[in-house]
């Protein structure tokens, strides 16, 4: 018993102290991506996952894909056989193409032009270090100047969700308020021109408003969106469903929805003259104002006029708003259009003007192409003293 006992423990010491420990070079996994390049870039012998397009199957190797795409890493989860068919038909197959290029060889390029069919492949696939990249920038391009340009690109296939505001993008929520808030700086500081405001599509206004950036900046970027509407003598139903996707950060839902109804009742119809924007009040409550472009032929109105006021800040207060009656905005409607029409006049310089300005403001060659006259700075100064 005592010479089996020493007989196995020397056995033991043997076999640990003949082994050999092997180590590979850095590089070692070089080799299996160089050969699974090969395969992808030759007859992709090797590749048993099979991606199904109108007129063509693309072949790619399953454990590339779940290295990259979270989408079908927990598609192959699934896979209870060795191959694997996938209907991408919905997807843009060259954009396909691109992302497939970069997760095999790391190097791509994405072009404007396709860029938003290439940025719901990536979103589709989750490959989350190209979506970080490309989204890095692009905010960088609007940063530039080109934020509008930006905007109308990442929003061009927008999709809404039926019985609700919310929207889908094929950028994160963060990049969105990067650029909505590029845009407010951009209107603040007056680089937002006339030609630039139209420019911007109904997507990127529908973004505007539903985005999630500070209710200081929100009032400003909502009144773009009225002056948008207001240029773009949108007809009722599309202003509708726009301001429909209204959302205030600091409303609860049911100070929301009061709230959507009466700029919606206030708004519309859109009517040439009557210019209805946000205004912080006083106690930081939020009034929506309507003001009319003065000409000679009607009495000035040198104040805008409250429609209705909301309370900021207040989690437990409804507010109490004043919603205009069918009357009210009838009476707003044929007025404004009579002014329109009379507008071809020239206008008294005794009238104020500058009172149809939203936070976005009409400039001089705004008010020049609606037909009014910019009131004399030192008349201006004699009013503002009575």
């Amino acid at each position: 018993m005592s010479d089996f006992c020493n007989v196995r423990t020397r056995n033991l010491h043997n076999d640990v102290t003949n082994c050999l420990d092997v180590t590979g070079t850095a590089k070692h996994f070089e080799s299996t991506a160089h050969f699974l390049q090969s395969d992808f870039s030759g007859l992709r012998n090797f590749c048993d996952v099979r991606l199904h397009f109108q007129n063509e199957i693309l072949l790619v190797h399953s454990a590339v894909l779940a290295a990259f795409s979270s989408t079908f890493l927990e598609k192959l989860k699934k896979s209870e056989n060795g191959s694997f068919d996938v209907d991408l038909k919905f997807l843009d197959k060259n954009s396909v193409k691109k992302v497939l290029d970069f997760i095999y060889f790391g190097k791509v390029t994405f072009n404007f032009d396709t860029l938003q069919n290439d940025l719901e492949v990536i979103s589709y696939f989750g490959i989350g270090q190209l979506q970080d990249e490309i989204e890095k920038k692009l905010v960088a391009i609007a940063r530039k100047g080109k934020c509008v340009e930006v905007l109308n690109l990442v929003t061009t296939n927008l999709k809404t969700i039926p019985h609700s505001p919310s929207t889908l993008l094929a950028v994160s929520d963060e990049t969105v308020s990067d650029l909505v808030s590029i845009l407010h700086v951009l209107s603040s500081t007056n680089q937002l021109s006339y030609s630039t405001l139209l420019s911007i599509s109904v997507n990127s206004i529908v973004t505007i408003v539903s985005s999630r950036i500070p209710d200081s900046m929100k009032i400003d970027v909502i009144n773009i969106a009225l002056k948008w509407i207001y240029e773009r003598r949108l007809n009722d139903r599309k202003a509708s469903n726009i301001l429909c996707g209204l959302t205030f950060g600091s409303m609860t839902y049911a100070e929301l929805v009061h709230f959507r109804s009466s700029l919606i009742q206030t708004v519309i119809p859109v009517t040439v003259g009557r210019c209805v924007r946000l205004k912080k009040g006083e106690n930081d409550s939020l009034d929506i104002v309507c003001t009319h472009a003065e000409h000679s032929m009607h009495t000035p109105n040198s104040a805008a006029t409250s429609i209705s006021s909301f309370p900021l800040n207040d989690a437990t207060s409804l507010g109490v708003a004043t919603i205009p009656t069918a009357a009210t905005l009838q009476s707003e409607k044929s007025s404004s259009h009579t002014k329109f029409e009379s507008s071809s006049s020239k206008p008294s310089s005794s009238y104020n003007f500058d009172d149809c300005n939203t936070a976005m403001s009409f400039t001089a060659d705004d008010l020049r192409r609606l037909g009014f006259a910019k009131m004399p700075l030192t008349r201006q100064k004699q009013q503002d003293e009575k």
